[in-house]
């Protein structure tokens, strides 16, 4: 949900990666969920995540292997400068704003090669540096600081893990690491996550690449990987990320869903695949929102 874009409230941010299985581009887009209008910018590659920024209306983007910032009211693209790697066998994938920069990952093409991995953008330095390496599908990610340290919980997709790390509090060292839940217990591959409004479990989505008519999303709690709540999604079984929404008064979640490629006989028994659901919580609150990135004024 976007918090400083001059259009107001209600505004929806999100990505399409890429418009094609075989596409190389894809766009970053507006939803005003009250109309249900969409504004659709597209993008000289393909995004991986978002973060706002402290500027109306400008958001940071993981776009192929750099960095760069889009307006959301024209569109324009300005490239930072910053490449995060050379190696074209990997994309930025999904991302998150915390204090001080982004962490996010990047992701195998084939998705089949741990070439991929974790990184923290410091926005003051402008730099970036590796957290940890190893991965092949970075994908949702949760950052907790309290009194026990730094705790990071990140979803490598096609090992189906989600992990919880100690990290150091510069970001730069691992600590420790184990598993929120077993990947056997897994109903497909977890993709984005959101973390509850007490943050004491996370909301996962699941990509399920099988032939199938519906899609899960699950309420796994963080201490022992016990499944809470869990939502099924018709008609579209490749659910990738949820999202906290406030609407007609209610905590809502939406979730967005991929076709990518999907075979034929299954899109026939999943018409939905790609489109947005929306569905109640037994939640009260919202959780905190990501914090603005800041941003030297022009």
């Amino acid at each position: 949900m976007l918090r400083n874009h001059p259009g107001g409230s209600g505004l929806l941010g999100w990505v399409a990666i890429q418009h094609a299985a075989d596409s190389r581009e894809g766009s970053i887009n507006v939803l005003h969920l009250a109309s249900g209008g969409n504004r659709s910018f597209p993008l000289p590659g393909r995004p991986g995540f978002f973060a706002e920024t402290t500027r109306p209306g400008l958001v940071l983007v993981g776009l192929e292997r750099r960095l760069a910032y889009c307006d959301l009211l024209t569109g324009g693209v300005e490239e930072t400068g910053i490449t995060v790697t050379s190696d074209e066998r990997v994309i930025i994938n999904e991302g998150l704003a915390i204090d001080g920069g982004v962490l996010f990952g990047t992701k195998d093409l084939e998705l089949n090669r741990p070439i991929a991995a974790l990184y923290y953008f410091d926005s003051a330095a402008r730099s970036v540096h590796t957290v940890l390496g190893g991965q092949i599908c970075s994908n949702g990610k949760f950052l907790r600081r309290d009194a026990a340290g730094t705790t990071l919980i990140d979803i490598d997709s096609v090992p189906r893990t989600i992990s919880r790390y100690r990290l150091d509090a510069a970001l730069r060292r691992v600590l420790e690491r184990s598993l929120v839940t077993n990947p056997d217990s897994l109903p497909g591959f977890p993709d984005g996550l959101r973390p509850s409004p007490d943050s004491e479990s996370v909301i996962v989505a699941f990509y399920n690449p099988s032939h199938c008519a519906y899609g899960l999303c699950q309420e796994i709690r963080l201490v022992d990987g016990e499944v809470l709540c869990e939502w099924e999604i018709p008609q579209s079984p490749r659910v990738t990320c949820p999202e906290f929404v406030e609407m007609d008064g209610k905590v809502k979640l939406l979730f967005t869903t991929a076709v990518e490629g999907m075979p034929a006989e299954t899109r026939a028994i999943a018409p939905g695949a790609g489109a947005f659901y929306v569905a109640d919580t037994p939640f009260q609150t919202l959780p905190s929102a990501p914090p603005l990135l800041p941003v030297a004024s022009s």
